[in-house]
Order: structure tokens, then sequence, then C-alpha cells
């Protein structure tokens, strides 16, 4: 229990950072319990963000929720209506006021005080200027679209740079693993992961064919800036395609097994013949 209250506090902390949103917040939230009369607001708005609060702040339900994720507990403040709550105060707030000249004074004092709680999102190291509809990078495109098929959906192991987007631009593809793989905490393990990331400067490439076979991976996406030790082609394998810095290799056997089904696109049987 005193981790876990060690825990919320250290939450609220970091999500407050150098700001003072929380206290905002509470602010609001105390005056929209004195002066909202209406009912349904009262429940929509006051109790609702007060029972998240204490439900939040809950040794025994915060205890409980670390079991079974500690990482992502402090989500919950995330369905706290904060902004909903310090926006519709100031607006009440205003309304308190009969002349214009006062509601004008609240009115640029709140876009202040939003303002000085918030930075500019593209001064975010993280932020990047989006080079297509979808914001991803256009590899992770280029890549899933080779690999379509259009009457079948097969198995494709990836380079671990695309696995976090992959799944964001299509369905049609499904891989032995995603990207929980990469999280530490989630503790997914995997041998064909091992030898697709285990070294970062080359492939061990019989060792990763044997994985791939091993995992029902028609194809197989391998990246340039790794050197490869050995051939793909002598374990069976044939280069499909070079997509945006990346080698797109078949399984002959299933090239095989798909062409005598008619699963496969002409690009694939002139690339496999």
């Amino acid at each position: 229990m005193v981790s876990a209250m060690k825990t919320i506090i250290e939450d609220v902390i970091l999500y407050n950072n150098k700001s003072f949103l929380i206290p905002l917040f509470l602010i609001a939230l105390l005056f929209l319990w004195i002066t909202e009369k209406d009912k349904k607001l009262r429940v929509a708005l006051v109790y609702l963000a007060a029972a998240l609060t204490a439900v939040f702040l809950c040794p025994l339900y915060a205890w409980i929720g670390m079991k079974v994720d500690e990482e992502i507990y402090y989500r919950v403040i995330w369905a706290l209506p904060i902004g909903v709550l310090v926006c519709y105060s100031a607006v009440k707030l205003m309304i308190r006021f009969r002349s214009l000249v006062s509601k004008s004074i609240v009115f640029v004092l709140t876009v202040l005080v939003i303002i000085i709680n918030g930075d500019c999102v593209y001064t975010n190291t993280l932020h990047f200027k989006s080079v297509n509809e979808y914001h991803i990078p256009q590899q992770v495109i280029d890549v899933a679209d080779a690999l379509r098929l259009d009457n079948y959906k097969p198995i494709a192991v990836l380079p671990a740079e695309l696995l976090p987007f992959f799944r964001q631009y299509t369905a049609d593809i499904f891989t032995p693993y995603g990207r929980n793989i990469l999280e530490p905490a989630w503790s997914f393990r995997s041998d064909l992961y091992d030898a697709m990331e285990g070294d970062s400067t080359a492939y061990d490439v019989e060792e990763v064919a044997r994985c791939a076979r091993n995992n029902h991976c028609a194809f197989v996406v391998l990246s340039c800036a790794k050197q490869m030790k050995g051939s793909m082609e002598e374990q069976g394998y044939f280069l499909f395609k070079f997509v945006q810095g990346y080698y797109i290799y078949m399984d002959y056997n299933y090239y095989w097994v798909y062409k005598e089904q008619g699963l496969l696109d002409a690009d694939v049987l002139e690339a496999g013949g």
C-alpha cells in the first residue's frame, strides 16, 4: 500500500510537471461544486470528476491496479475531464459578470493561464513533418504494399523498427510477433525475433531462415543497413523486391504452394519464375 501511494504521488507530480494544471483542476472542481445548480451537469461533470479522482487516489484500488500493470496505472488520470472542467468553469465565471470589460478580462486571463500551462507541440523532439496521410514512415507503407496479396493474407517477419507502425496501416499481412515484443515489461520472447535482432550489425541468414520457417513465414523482410552472414538464396528463398532500403525475400516452399492454389499476384509470379 505504501509503495502504491508513493507511485500515485510520483504520477501526479509527473503529470503536473512544471505547470499548475492539477491545482487549476481542483479549483475548477471546487468552484463548480459550489456554484453549479443543474443536476445533470453536476452528475456529468462534478460528481464524475470527483469520483474518478477518488478512485485514482484510493490506495486499495491503486494497489490492485498496479499489480495488473504498474507502468500504465497513471493513465487513469487521462479519464479526468480536466480541460472540460477548467473551460466550463471559466465560461461560468464569465457569465457571473455583467459588464463586457469584466467578461473580457476573465476570458483573456483564462487564455493566458491555458497557454502558460502548455508547450507548443511543434517544439517536441518527437514531432516531425508528416510525409503521408497516415502519419507514419513512408517505408512502412511501401513495404506493406509490396507484401500485400490480393487473394491471401501471408505471414511476414519484419525488422523491429517497422513493427510500431505496421499494424496502423494494414491488417492484410500477419506477423509472428508485433510491437508487444519491443516492450520488456510484457516479457514476450521469440526465437525468430532473437535471430532478427540479436545482432545489430548483421543477420545470421541460416538462423533467420530456420526460425522463419518454424513460424510459417512466407516472407522475410531484411534491412539493407545490416550485413548478411550467408545467402537467403542458399536457404531456399528468392529476392521478391527491394523497397525503401529493405530486401523482401519469399520462401520458395510457400511460393509453389501458393502458386498451385492461385493465390499469387502477377508481380510475385514474375519474380519467382
